[in-house]
Order: structure tokens, then C-alpha cells, then sequence
């Protein structure tokens, strides 16, 4: 369908003292402070609170919620001398959480710092900090929610040790309502449950609030068990129990199913023909009944353990469609009417009663007049589009015209990239989101998406960070560069610049400057097979290969030089160091066989004639040292890094399908090794020693 970590440590470093988190004053001077997602209206002050070493804090509603929006910032200090009491009233040296009404001079304060909740929108919230106190108030839980979240940007160290929080006046409220992320769950990759629990942690702080969990064949049936597979499937207590936790963090979790498209995993089983559009075929076929019974079984097992009042029934890519058994009624329909008819069953399934049913919106694609009233009136379409491009007018604006409500779906990472092609990625999310807000979208949904099944999400906040700064904030299309410059501190709490996202941004950009995504099974080609020729013969022609070998060199070593930055979030570090070392490993497994290929050349001529030692030979055979042992160890260095990395963010299902990469490539570097060694003596031709792309001067 559309394109293609970490141990849970907690959100927070727990562990650590409260200088292990906070850090220098720096990212919150200057006019425009280092916050993801910025209010929408902010105004600084002078004479920052100091919180002292037992800073006070008020509840004042007293409720669970509000206890627990104020726990996720006393947790991130825990060396503090936190002292939290519920009811009160807002005082002189406190933290104060309110609500409208509730303490009559906190809403004085607040309105001389012309600071009101806005009751229109749930969501809103204000927040008022000086050298006196800190005031924050919502009129619901979610408000306060993320006002705490704004209060934990705004907290910092000073270079004497000492805690402050930025003095500001803010009136805050989201642009989009519904901010949610999808995850594929379906196509390699199953988080385990404490890694999903981190993500929702995670994507809370940054005022997102919806997770969807991308599914084909996952979750568990107890009417046909034989669509699932050992390992790979996600059981009705697994829901639940996310379902819960993605509460207390104001985050939905949304089930999203394929009842059309994407179905071969149910229709490769025996038992399902009748209903396969094409046998053993993508595609359920709406010319049989049998279709709708399966999917109303199928969906009755699924959403009663969901809470969420959407599901998403996919139903895009369906290519087959009109090529099987529904042939005679695309015949007499049309294409879209069939779909449209499709829809208009789903939408009268029992399982699908009363819900608010998303759709992939492909349909519409390219169609300036298309009629859409044959829609369910409880449909929305979710317009995907992973391109980078100017603009989308080629597909909203029949939505808008019909009436049909919609959410807009860029991709934060997808399609089994070696490093997200953020360059693109933040383009697209930037335009879509911005061209969603112009036709009034209801929402937005940033994908991720594991087609080739091996992505790590914990490389992708960058690009999930980006896509929540872009739904929550007011302006039509939010600037990538504050964005970039506000990334370090948001995230990491690094104070001392933007090294960290500099470092992303050089890895992710070598695709540009290449002129060319650097597609998974770039990492795994061995230049001396059939399938690793062309790739090796593009790298080398490009002219660029030792430059963009020393410039991802360069930017892996920064990452690991700036480890000790990232202060917060610290799990999630790892996932873009292995990136960034994998997208190294590709221009240096060119450079390397293009350095076995000059030696190869150097030895057949004779150019070591009276020396002791034929240097040819020795750099092209030495167990260790040699050309062909040192792209063996660095394979292995990223098999065993990857595997570690997978297992702490992944269930262990399908890592043996990425484990036989890498096992190909060791396999095959020994066999190179095996045919250089009886090529000396002989010196046959190059190409029957698998030199077969093209030389180049080294």
C-alpha cells in the first residue's frame, strides 16, 4: 500500500537526577523559544520562576487526571523535593493547576495577562508563569494535559545548577482536532507492548492523540484462527489494555482493518476462494455475500474492545477489482459505483453500527468531477499522499465540493528507506497538512509504514514530531526551520544547539545530493553478484562516492560524540545511530569493493614487481584487515546491532526474514574471499571473479 526502538526505558530518564534532564538556559532565550508543538499565542517575560529544591504544587480540581498531568513533570525530576497537594488555591512560590472558576485571583491574574480558555475548543488551555507563580488552566482534562506538557519545555537549568521555568504568558488551542499517527503493524514489524506504551507516551507529550494500528490479518478471530499467524497476532486483552493506557494519556486508540484491498493474507488460506475477487488473490470481492458475512464476523471480534468511536476499513489499492467476480457488475456499474457500493455495505454491517467509518480516499484521485454522493454519511476519507509535492488540489478539492469530510495522511517515514528521506518527508507533510487545513480537513493522520519489513520507528520521531507541530499549530503551513532549530531541545533537552537534528539532517539529505532514494536492499546487494552491479556502477558514476562516504562518516561520528546530549528520550537515540551507521555502510561497501577491484587490476599488472610484499594481495586477503574481511565484520557489526534493536522495540516474529539478509551477506563476502584466493596464480579475467561493474580510478 503506500510505502514502506528501543528497550522501555520510560518517556523519562527516571533514574537519573534532575540535571540529567534539564539542561542550560540557552534554547529558551531570544524571541522565539524551542518548543514542538508553539502556541499559538506567546509572550515573554522577564523574571523566570525558580522552583528552589521542593517546588510546591496545587491540583486544585483535586481530580485523578489533573494528578496525573502533573506527575508526568514531577517524574521527570525525581532528585526534586516534589511536594503535590490537591485543592487550594493558587499562591505566591507555587505551581497552580486550575480550572475556570475555580480560584477567582488565578482568573484575575490570568485576565490582567489578557489569558482566557477558550470554551469553543476543548483542547484550549492558558498558561501563565512569572517570578511569583505558575498558573495553568483548562476547563478539561486534555487541556490540562497539555498544558503540563507546554510547562515541561519551559523548565530549565541555569549554569549554576539552579531550576527555573521560562517566564511567558500563553493562550494555546490546536489547529486540527483529531492529531494521530498510524503505525504498520501488518508488515513485518509488531511492537511489543512496553515499546507501544512508549510511543504513546511519547507522541502525548507533543499533543498528538491518536493511534491507529495499521491490520490485515493481526488481530485474533476466534471464528476463522486459521488468517492468523504464530507470533504475529494481537489478542482482544493486548487491546484493551492499550486501549486503557492510551487513555490516561489522552490518546485514542483506533483500530484500522482492510475489507476490500490488502487481503491475501486471509485469501491465501483454504476456504476462502469463494470470496477472493481472483483466487489466492489482494482483493475480497463485493459481487459475493459471503464477502460481507467474513467481514462482519471478522469486525464484530475486533472493535468491542475498542473504545474509539472510528474505524478505519482501509479498502484502497484494490487493483483487481472488475478482474474476477465482480466483473459483471463493474461491467454494469462502473468502477467508482462498485466502490461506492462496497462502502454503502460496509456501512450497513451491524459490526460497523453507529461508527464513524474511515477510508483510504484514492478513489477521488485525479477526478475533478466526481460525485461522491453515494457515500455513506458517515464516511471519511483519509487522502494519502507520500510525495513530496506543491501542492494536493488534485485530490481535495473534490472532497470539499462534495462534502465529503476528510483527514489528510503524509507519511513521517515509509517504505524501507535505509534512513527516512526527511528532505521529502517533511515537504509532504508540510503541504498536505497545509492544503488539508485550506479544505477544512477534520484532521490529521501521519503514517509510518514497514512495506519491506525491517524499518526501526524509533528513527522516525524527527518526521512524527514535525507532523504534530503541523496539526496543532495555527499558522496554514508551519516552517520547517524553527522547527529544526526548537528539535534538540524539545526532544533531546539539549541545550547547547542543534547538533542532533544537524546530524539527521546531513544523513537524510545524502539522498538528495545523490539524487536517488537509498532503498533498503541497498544495505544487503553485494557488488560482486548479478544484483548489486547496477548499484555499485550508480554510486561509483555519480562522481560523489567518497564525498558522501565522508560526509555520513562525519555525521555518525557527530551523533555519537553528541550521545550525552540527549538527555531525555535517550532510548529512542539509538535506532538513528544504527541508521545513520547503516547509510555509512552502503557508500563504504562501494568504496571498499572499488578499492578490491583497483588491487585486482594492480595485482594482474604486476604493480608490486620487487617488493617483498605484494600489497595487492595482502589488502585483498588478510583475514582481518583486508578489503573483503573488513566488509564482512562491518555486515556483521549491523546484524547483531539490528537484531538487539529489534527485539527491544519488536515482538520476535519475522527478524529471522532480516536475519537471512545480513546471512546472505556474510555468506557472500566469504565467497568473494574464497575466489580472490584462487584467482592468485591464475589471474583470470575480472568479470569471472565477479568484477563485473566497471572500473573507476580510486
Amino acid at each position: 500500500m503506500k510505502g514502506f526502538i528501543q528497550y522501555l526505558l520510560g518517556t523519562l530518564l527516571v533514574c537519573l537526577s534532575s540535571s540529567s534532564i534539564a539542561a542550560r538556559v540557552a534554547p529558551l532565550r531570544g524571541d522565539t523559544l524551542a518548543l514542538i508543538p508553539y502556541p499559538r499565542q506567546i509572550r515573554l517575560g522577564t523574571k523566570d520562576f525558580s522552583l528552589g529544591t521542593a517546588p510546591r504544587i496545587i491540583v486544585e480540581s483535586g481530580s485523578d487526571e489533573d494528578c496525573f498531568a502533573a506527575s508526568t513533570l514531577t517524574d521527570d525530576y525525581p532528585s526534586l523535593a516534589w511536594h503535590v497537594k490537591t485543592r487550594g488555591r493558587a499562591a505566591r512560590g507555587t505551581i497552580a493547576l486550575t480550572r475556570p472558576g475555580m480560584d477567582a485571583k488565578a482568573d484575575e491574574r490570568l485576565q490582567q495577562a489578557g489569558l482566557s480558555v477558550k470554551a469553543s475548543n476543548e483542547e484550549s488551555y492558558v498558561l501563565l508563569t512569572d517570578s511569583d507563580r505558575v498558573i495553568l488552566e483548562a476547563a478539561t482534562d486534555a487541556g490540562m494535559f497539555y498544558a503540563v506538557q507546554t510547562l515541561r519545555q519551559l523548565l530549565y537549568e541555569d549554569s549554576d545548577g539552579h531550576m527555573y521555568i521560562r517566564a511567558a504568558a500563553i493562550a494555546d488551542e490546536p489547529s486540527l482536532r483529531y492529531r494521530w499517527i498510524q503505525d504498520d503493524w501488518n508488515r513485518g514489524p509488531i511492537p511489543n507492548m512496553d515499546f507501544v506504551k512508549k510511543q504513546i507516551r511519547i507522541m502525548s507529550e507533543y499533543k498528538l492523540n491518536g493511534y491507529c494500528i495499521y491490520a490485515e490479518n493481526i488481530f485474533q478471530s476466534q471464528k476463522y484462527p486459521q488468517i492468523n499467524m504464530r507470533g504475529a497476532t494481537v489478542t482482544p486483552s493486548e487491546v484493551e489494555e492499550l486501549v486503557a493506557y492510551g487513555r490516561r494519556y489522552h490518546v485514542e486508540v483506533v483500530p484500522q482493518q482492510e475489507c476490500l484491498g490488502h487481503m491475501h493474507y486471509t485469501l491465501r488460506e483454504g476456504g476462502f476462494d469463494d470470496i477472493a475477487e481472483r483466487p489466492r488473490g489482494q482483493v475480497v470481492s463485493p459481487a459475493v455475500e459471503r464477502t460481507y458475512t467474513f467481514l462482519n464476523d471478522y469486525l464484530s471480534e475486533i472493535l468491542p474492545h475498542f473504545e474509539s468511536p472510528f474505524v478505519h476499513v482501509g479498502c484502497d489499492e484494490a487493483f483487481e477489482l472488475g478482474m474476477g467476480r465482480s466483473r459483471k457488475m463493474v461491467e454494469e456499474l462502473g468502477l467508482d459505483a462498485t466502490f461506492f457500493r462496497h462502502m454503502q455495505r460496509m456501512a450497513s454491517l451491524p459490526a460497523l453500527k453507529e461508527k464513524r467509518i474511515l477510508f483510504w480516499g484514492d478513489v477521488a484521485e485525479n477526478k475533478a468531477d466526481i460525485d461522491l454522493s453515494s457515500l455513506p454519511r458517515n464516511a471519511i476519507a483519509v487522502v494519502w499522499d507520500y510525495l513530496a509535492r506543491p501542492n494536493y488540489e488534485y485530490y481535495l478539492p473534490q472532497y470539499a465540493r462534495n462534502g465529503v469530510p476528510t483527514f489528510v495522511a503524509p507519511g513521517s517515514f515509509w517504505g524501507g528507506r535505509v534512513f527516512p528521506e526527511y528532505d521529502a518527508h517533511l515537504v509532504n507533510i508540510q503541504h498536505l497538512v497545509r492544503d488539508g487545513k485550506k479544505y477544512g480537513t477534520l484532521g490529521m493522520m501521519c503514517c509510518t509504514w514497514d512495506d519491506m519489513g525491517e524499518d526501526l520507528f524509533d528513527v522516525g520521531w524527527y518526521g512524527v514530531l514535525f507532523g504534530a507541530a503541523c496539526a496543532w499549530q495555527q499558522e496554514q503551513e508551519t516552517p520547517i526551520a524553527p522547527f529544526h532549530r526548537a528539535f534538540d531541545w524539545a526532544f533531546y533537552r539539549n541545550a547547547s544547539g542543534t547538533q542532533i537534528a544537524d546530524a539527521i539532517d546531513s544523513v537524510s539529505h545524502v539522498q538528495t545530493t545523490l539524487g536517488q532514494s537509498i532503498w533498503y536492499d541497498w544495505a544487503y546487494t553485494i557488488p560482486f553478484e548479478d544484483a548489486g552491479v547496477g548499484q555499485q556502477n550508480l554510486i561509483q558514476q555519480s562522481g560523489k562516492m567518497e564525498q558522501l562516504r565522508a560526509t555520513l562518516a562525519s555525521a555518525y561520528g557527530a551523533l555519537r560524540k553528541n550521545e550525552s546530549l540527549a538527555r531525555l528520550h535517550r532510548s529512542t537515540y539509538d535506532a538513528v545511530l544504527f541508521d545513520a551507521r547503516r547509510m555509512e555502510y552502503v557508500f563504504t561497501k562501494a568504496s571498499l569493493a572499488a578499492g578490491v577491484s583497483q588491487r585486482y587490476d594492480d595485482y594482474c599488472n604486476d604493480e608490486d614487481a620487487g617488493r617483498t610484499i605484494n600489497t595487492a594481495v595482502y589488502d585483498l586477503v588478510m583475514p582481518q584487515a583486508g578489503l573483503i574481511g573488513s566488509l564482512r565484520d562491518f555486515t556483521m557489526e549491523l546484524k547483531d546491532w539490528h537484531r538487539e534493536l529489534w527485539m527491544r522495540e519488536n515482538r520476535p516474529y519475522h527478524w529471522d526474514i532480516v536475519q537471512a539478509r545480513y546471512d546472505h551477506a556474510l555468506e557472500a563476502w566469504n565467497a568473494q574471499d574464497a575466489r580472490l584466493r584462487q584467482a592468485f596464480g591464475s589471474r583470470p579475467p575480472r568479470e569471472e571473479i565477479g568484477l563485473k561493474f566497471e572500473r573507476m580510478d580510486c
